[in-house]
């Protein structure tokens, strides 16, 4: 009887102090392909704030803890990064985003990446769009972490985002068009554009566009909370009589969630607050249009073929955010989104968007099916990579 194939195995680094929820979502569904494709036993490593997906959630191996970042403690947050690799001795380690964004994890991270190096193991850092967060005169720091990588995968199709991203990004008045073609140009070696990471088990692409209710959201909620406010004061002006399901986000606080259970008592029937779901992919394929930010759920609602109303969230003066904007911008070329200016949001606008969007008629945006395949091509890479370093073949 042949033996039984070893399991891969691979250290997750997941450095968000602030406790985001977007990029943990993204590496729980890349760990779930990677097990889904073969043995695999697999580490998280984040910090002590970063609580959703759950732990519980992550059934591929031991979830290690970071404390708390302080000015004082980054030697210990070091030495335990160091620890996990040493004791867990994965084939790769993974770092969500870093080296393109998350700069402050730069020092801890370091000695890891020099010791994974020295070992002759794979190292990957997974970003969910072609961005990076640098200023121009930070770009030297940004090529030589990338030195350490073996592949930076980028969960998008290189056909649609870049080029958003890239037209977006002097938004931001750090880089300049000429910076962000440096960087991709200069990567390129390094960069695998994947397609998009959806759930595994997600529903079948509806063969229509219709559905049953209005979806607001602001996805993991903690910004733009006048969305929450002017969808329930909007829910009277609207002329559908279509039932309103309002997901405030898991990051909403318990004071927004009274202020706004405040608002729905004048907001009439039709209208349901909830904070957050266990499927929201199901949530969305069922709605008639999505309206809300224009994060990572516009890949998922493109997928599904939604009508949408997009009011992406840009950040604040001197701290200017540009992804949305491109995906917003995508997303209105490609799909006939409507757009709408957070600044300017009242609810008559969002009544008024809404309701044309319900209006529209059209088929919609069929994209290829390959492009929301990212996880898997993902799988497929790290494994096979790691063959081949078992055949001693190199890369």
């Amino acid at each position: 009887m042949p033996a039984r194939a070893r399991a891969v195995r691979g250290l997750f680094y997941h450095y968000s102090p602030a406790g985001d929820i977007g990029h943990g979502v993204h590496l729980f569904r890349l760990a779930a392909s990677l097990a889904a494709a073969g043995r695999a036993e697999l580490a998280l490593l984040r910090d002590a704030g970063a609580s959703y997906p759950p732990a519980s959630s992550w059934t591929y191996g031991p979830v290690l803890t970071l404390p708390p970042k302080t000015s004082r403690n980054a030697p210990d947050r070091s030495r335990k990064i160091l620890a996990a690799l040493r004791n867990f001795a994965p084939d790769f380690l993974l770092t969500a985003f870093f080296p393109l964004g998350r700069t402050g994890c730069a020092g801890e991270i370091e000695p890891a990446l020099r010791l994974a190096r020295e070992r002759g193991l794979k190292i990957y850092s997974t970003v969910p769009m072609p961005y990076f967060s640098h200023s121009e005169k930070d770009l030297p720091g940004l090529f030589r972490f990338a030195g350490f990588y073996d592949r930076i995968f980028i969960h998008s199709p290189l056909v649609f985002d870049l080029r958003y991203m890239a037209a977006a990004m002097p938004f931001e008045k750090r880089v300049s068009p000429a910076a962000v073609e440096k960087v991709f140009m200069g990567l390129k070696e390094k960069l695998n554009f994947t397609g998009y990471v959806l759930p595994s088990a997600r529903p079948r692409r509806p063969a229509g566009r219709g559905g049953k209710y209005i979806l607001v959201h602001r996805f993991c909620g903690p910004t733009s909370r006048a969305i929450v406010d002017c969808a329930i004061r909007a829910k009277k002006l609207l002329k559908s009589s279509l039932p309103m399901v309002i997901v405030s986000g898991p990051s909403s606080t318990p004071a927004e969630m009274r202020r706004w259970r405040g608002l729905l008592r004048g907001a009439g029937p039709g209208v349901t607050l909830i904070k957050e779901t266990p499927d929201f992919f199901k949530l969305l394929a069922g709605c008639a249009v999505s309206a809300g930010t224009a994060g990572g759920t516009v890949y998922e609602a493109l997928y599904l073929n939604r009508r949408s109303v997009l009011i992406p969230f840009k950040g604040a003066p001197g701290a200017e955010r540009s992804d949305q904007l491109a995906r917003a911008a995508m997303l209105k070329d490609l799909a006939g989104a409507a757009v709408l200016d957070y600044d300017a949001l009242t609810p008559a606008l969002l009544a008024e968007a809404m309701d044309k969007a319900l209006a529209d008629g059209s088929p919609g945006f069929v994209p290829p099916a390959e492009i929301f395949s990212g996880s898997e091509v993902f799988a497929a890479a790290v494994r096979r990579d790691l063959l081949r370093v078992k055949a001693g073949v190199s890369a």
